[in-house]
């Protein structure tokens, strides 16, 4: 996994469910597709959280065959998941301003950086302080697949940054001084947006910052792609379905008579 460049994060999971389904199973080298499907059904979770359990344990068997420990893959027969698709759903300017009003710097940061940057949770984890150039208002970060890319941020996002305290190694740390996990960033966030009373996520943040990078004059669907490290432009084109002035302008268009 090393030699593949896959995050810390996707070695864990993939390790913890691993351990899971081992731990579950009478003998994990002769379970059937069923066991597999009833180990997650016994899971109860969401349909794209049943995909990425697949996915996990596909990739525990691809290993366990190159190392010669089993000779067959019991996921290769598992119905495959339907995800329904869902829109985007940008957090509300009303929703961000209320949380920002009297939030502390941390949290300030961490909320400006995924509303005016559109950073991952996991690319505000990675976070260090050498990415960040104050100066120039410019951010590196590392997204999924560990590809690297670096945003232009407003004057507020930057004085957010600028008001922590800590200026060396990672820039969002714990109590102990420990780098912040991103599933605990998203968790202070979300909690954040709770307290106030809304049902707002982390990544909602940056659905607002999608959804209003094409709403920018002379912005492009390329653009917007490179701005949120897209792989595919397809994914970034999702969110033209939520971008008011577009949908708009074909209702107007498509009238009746």
């Amino acid at each position: 996994m090393v030699r593949r460049r896959y995050s810390k994060e996707v070695v864990w999971a993939r390790f913890a469910n691993a351990v899971r389904w081992v731990e579950w199973c009478d003998d994990w080298r002769t379970a059937t597709f069923d066991d597999v499907e009833c180990w997650i059904a016994e899971r109860d979770v969401s349909p794209a959280s049943s995909r990425n359990l697949v996915g996990y344990l596909r990739a525990f068997y691809r290993w366990a065959m190159r190392q010669g420990s089993c000779d067959r893959d019991p996921t290769q027969m598992v119905d495959p998941f339907h995800v329904p698709g869902r829109l985007p759903r940008p957090a509300t300017e009303e929703h961000i301003a209320v949380v920002l009003r009297d939030a502390e710097p941390q949290l300030a940061a961490m909320v400006a950086l995924m509303a005016g940057g559109g950073l991952r949770c996991c690319e505000v984890s990675r976070l260090d302080w050498c990415d960040i150039d104050l100066v120039g208002a410019r951010v590196r970060m590392t997204g999924k697949g560990m590809r690297q890319r670096v945003v232009t941020v407003s004057d507020r996002v930057r004085d957010r940054l600028a008001a922590l305290d800590t200026t060396a190694g990672a820039v969002f740390v714990g109590p102990s001084g420990r780098r912040l996990s991103p599933a605990r960033i998203s968790q202070i966030v979300c909690r954040a947006f709770r307290a106030k009373g809304t049902t707002v996520v982390a990544h909602q943040l940056r659905h607002r910052f999608a959804t209003l990078a094409l709403q920018v004059d002379g912005a492009d669907l390329l653009m917007v792609r490179d701005a949120l490290g897209h792989a595919n432009v397809s994914t970034t084109q999702i969110y033209t379905k939520v971008v008011p002035s577009r949908v708009d302008a074909m209702s107007r268009i498509v009238s009746i008579p």
